[in-house]
């Protein structure tokens, strides 16, 4: 089974925080491990609960989003978690948070399977920059690549082309957020031939999990609704 991400979400509005935990319930890769409801609580309840990423309200009226950034992107004993903004849109708080340390961005307008996605990516230490998000100029330091980075390199649009179309078929639900029995029902096949699919494609791709995968579906193009192309970067972890 693949390793859990840990997610803690940081938002002072709770019928927001419940509707986004109950997305995150969908991905059984995914847990929620705490919530906070200001700043100085999600820097405390980080500490004890290590989470992989911090999925912030960047809306919330109470909640300093850069002071909490800043705060988290200093941490160095076991590692920073990355934070993850949702937002609705680019405002200077958005860009504080983004030059204070923050990973990235998802819009409030996000499907599940991007929010999953986004999740899913910021957690394996790429910085997600939606495509309809702030621009890469409004976060200093934040550039993103100079050529897009969805299509994977050579090596790994060799190994892609070893998978049979319905391996392709499962690989992009996956990286769309959907569990193996969501898999199931989307391709009316059962939920152990789907389960064989997928230790296949890993074997192919010779990934690891299925946070891999997802992360190898974005670089390739395989969903590249999901995050935009040019607003995925991986950064130092």
């Amino acid at each position: 089974m693949s390793a859990l991400v840990r997610v803690l979400l940081a938002g002072d509005r709770a019928i927001t925080r419940a509707g986004i935990r109950a997305v995150l319930d969908r991905d059984p890769v995914i847990e929620v491990a705490g919530e906070a409801v200001d700043a100085a609580e999600a820097e405390a309840r980080a500490a004890g609960l290590r989470p992989h990423v911090v999925l912030v309200d960047a809306q919330s009226p109470g909640l300093d989003a850069a002071r909490l950034a800043a705060a988290l992107a200093a941490r160095t004993k076991n590692g920073a978690p990355g934070v993850l903004l949702m937002v609705q849109g680019t405002d200077e708080a958005v860009r504080r948070a983004l030059r204070a340390g923050a990973r990235g961005v998802v819009l409030s307008s996000a499907t599940p399977a991007q929010l999953l996605s986004a999740v899913h990516m910021t957690a394996a230490g790429y910085a997600v920059l939606e495509a309809d998000g702030p621009p890469a100029a409004a976060a200093e330091g934040q550039t993103r690549p100079a050529s897009p980075c969805r299509h994977g390199t050579d090596e790994e649009r060799a190994r892609a082309a070893l998978l049979t179309r319905r391996e392709r078929e499962v690989l992009t639900l996956l990286a769309r957020g959907l569990s193996n029995a969501e898999v199931s029902a989307e391709l009316v096949l059962g939920e152990s031939t789907v389960k064989s699919h997928v230790q296949h494609l890993l074997d192919k791709l010779e990934l690891r999990n299925r946070v891999h995968a997802v992360i190898y579906a974005h670089r390739t193009g395989l969903v590249p609704a999901a995050c935009g192309c040019a607003g995925v970067r991986r950064t130092a972890v």
